[in-house]
């Protein structure tokens, strides 16, 4: 069969088959859409059975207004009063008088109060009614209860914040006032060093005039002396004169004397006030180590600017050999490594050597700083 339809789709002189446009065919749909169908009465007639329970009307509790409720029940308590009060009046006209009239309509009256009381009675006493009021009282009660757990909790909740705020009003107001103080013996220091400063300049100035008047004194005595040589040579009468170079000497040595006791109070003056502003600020002598320590490892940081042509990276690596060599020293018995070859410097802490270079000795901190430092601190 395949070699004749070859055949044939071979054959120029024949026409090609028709083209079959009806794919999926129109049997093949229809048994499909049979199939589906009894599928789908099956799946209904199932269901049919399994929910013919489900679907009965199930009995509902109606629903309790128990504002409504309340109503009612206050009815019947009226009706009730009104009960008692017929009797009342039943049994007065039973002793007082025997009118037929009044006691009829008293009594038709009664019986009208007690048809309304019974049916008061009945609606208010149905088992449904009652179960569902219970029900709705139990949720209501349980809601309430709740609620007041809750407006505790919250009003516990409130009261903690409250005085968990106010500790941390406390607390703000003490670290408030523990920074103002610090603030004003800052302040006070601050206020007693520019007023130690000014005493110190104060001190220098007049250190410097004793010193001014010392030498005026010096070139005093230096032209008197010149002057005595010259009357000398001139051949002038000597008698007589030493009274008034005497009192000359006399005067100006007293008067050095003077100046130079003013000139070693303002040195010592000086040096007191020098040392107690040197303790002072041994505060920063870490931070100023610090800083000619990063000058002199990575530069000036106004050099940078004019590093354009040069390779950071390079001078690093200097600057870091440099540093290499000053801390470890290259041993000239060990010659396997040179310094060039890398870093030579062990993990972990470095001591510079008793002997360092000395472009490096001006970092070295001698013990007597230290033991300053230690004592400043």
């Amino acid at each position: 069969m395949y070699a004749h339809q070859a055949a044939v789709l071979c054959d120029l002189t024949v026409p090609p088959p028709a083209i079959d446009d009806s794919f999926p065919h129109v049997k093949l749909l229809e048994q499909l859409s049979v199939a589906d169908a009894r599928q789908v009465e099956q799946f209904l007639a199932s269901r049919d059975d399994a929910t013919s329970d489900c679907s009965k009307p199930q009995p509902s509790d109606p629903s309790v207004d128990i504002p409504e409720y309340r109503s009612d029940l206050h009815e019947a308590l009226v009706l009730l009063a009104s009960l008692k009060q017929s009797k009342i009046v039943l049994d007065d006209l039973l002793t007082s008088s025997p009118d037929t009239i009044e006691w009829n309509t008293e009594v038709e009256r009664t019986e009208q109060i007690k048809e309304l009381l019974s049916a008061k009675l009945f609606t208010l006493e149905d088992p449904i009614r009652t179960r569902a009021l219970k029900r709705k009282l139990a949720v209501r009660r349980k809601k309430r209860n709740w609620q007041k757990r809750r407006n505790l909790r919250l009003a516990e909740d409130r009261k903690k914040l409250l005085e968990d705020r106010e500790k941390r009003q406390q607390e703000i107001v003490a670290w408030e006032t523990e920074w103002r103080n610090r603030l004003k013996q800052e302040q006070a220091a601050r206020e007693e060093l520019a007023t130690k400063s000014a005493i110190l300049a104060d001190v220098r100035w007049r250190k410097a005039r004793a010193k001014r008047y010392l030498r005026r004194f010096e070139k005093t005595i230096q032209l008197h002396d010149q002057r005595t040589v010259t009357v000398e040579t001139e051949g002038a009468n000597t008698d007589g004169g030493n009274i008034p170079e005497e009192r000359f000497q006399r005067s100006i040595g007293c008067l050095i004397d003077e100046w130079k006791k003013k000139l070693n109070e303002c040195v010592k003056e000086e040096k007191r006030l020098k040392d107690e502003l040197a303790r002072r600020s041994t505060g920063n002598e870490s931070r100023r180590r610090e800083n000619r320590w990063r000058k002199a490892l990575f530069g000036d940081a106004s050099a940078s600017l004019n590093r354009i042509d040069r390779n950071p990276l390079d001078e690093f690596v200097a600057v870091r050999r440099a540093w290499d060599v000053y801390a470890l020293p290259p041993d000239n018995t060990d010659q396997s490594r040179p310094v060039s070859q890398g870093s030579a410097v062990p993990f972990g802490w470095v001591k510079p050597p008793d002997d360092p270079l000395p472009e490096w000795l001006s970092y070295r901190v001698n013990r007597e700083t230290k033991r300053t430092i230690s004592t400043a601190l």
